[in-house]
């Protein structure tokens, strides 16, 4: 026969697996939900028409080529983000936002909307901002139907990770970016299209990236960290 156990060494084994069990959930608990501040830009606080302060020093631009603008079609009425429609050679803008934290991981969601102009058609979010010179960008272009993330280096824009997917060109999208020690998960409308392990720019802070003459629209940034 198989010795019996005592009550003592039970309820021992029983404690062990409860520890466990709780220790378990917890962790899980935490990897579901793991940040511990919020932080939201959808612009309807600022006056339309404005360049709001601070935004201007954050910018790669002159003043007056992001402005806030009032739109029938924005996801959170009434104002959205806006890159002006401009004639110049820059072949990309960028706007980060003044009070964004210097992270190391977190949760992007931005909602965006294309209009591609007669050079570019690629718009989407800055990540690990470190300067206009070292930083990822995940972008989304509604010509080529494609997501990419690329590395922006002092000589090169490194687009290492892309895939084919379907952008509507006029119509709003909802791009996230979940970011950590082990690199970039993207999603594009709520479905994961790429991950990426790359531990460059361990961290930085998040904006806004346009490409050339693209028209751009944006609202509801929404940064979990």
């Amino acid at each position: 026969k198989t010795p019996r156990l005592s009550r003592k060494v039970r309820f021992a084994i029983f404690g062990v697996i409860t520890i466990i069990g709780v220790s378990i959930a917890l962790y899980n608990a935490e990897i579901s939900f793991p940040y511990k501040h919020t932080k939201t830009w959808n612009f309807d606080s600022y006056q339309n028409g404005t360049d709001p302060q601070g935004f201007a020093e954050m910018s790669t631009d002159k003043p007056g080529a992001w402005i806030v603008n009032s739109v029938s079609d924005a996801p959170s009425k009434p104002n959205v983000f806006e890159k002006v429609l401009q004639n110049d050679t820059s072949p990309t803008h960028l706007q980060v936002f003044p009070d964004s934290p210097t992270i190391d991981g977190g949760n992007m969601t931005l909602k965006f909307k294309i209009v591609p102009g007669e050079k570019g058609s690629s718009a989407g979010m800055l990540l690990r901002f470190i300067d206009a010179k070292h930083y990822f960008v995940l972008m989304a272009d509604p010509v080529a139907n494609r997501i990419s993330l690329c590395k922006n280096t002092p000589d090169f824009l490194i687009c290492s990770y892309e895939k084919q997917v379907t952008i509507t060109a006029g119509q709003w999208h909802t791009m996230k970016a979940v970011v950590s020690s082990q690199g970039v998960a993207a999603f594009l409308d709520d479905q994961l299209v790429l991950r990426a392990n790359d531990h460059n720019y361990a961290s930085g802070q998040v904006g806004l990236w346009v490409k050339q003459d693209t028209g751009a629209y944006f609202d509801d940034f929404q940064l979990e960290y």
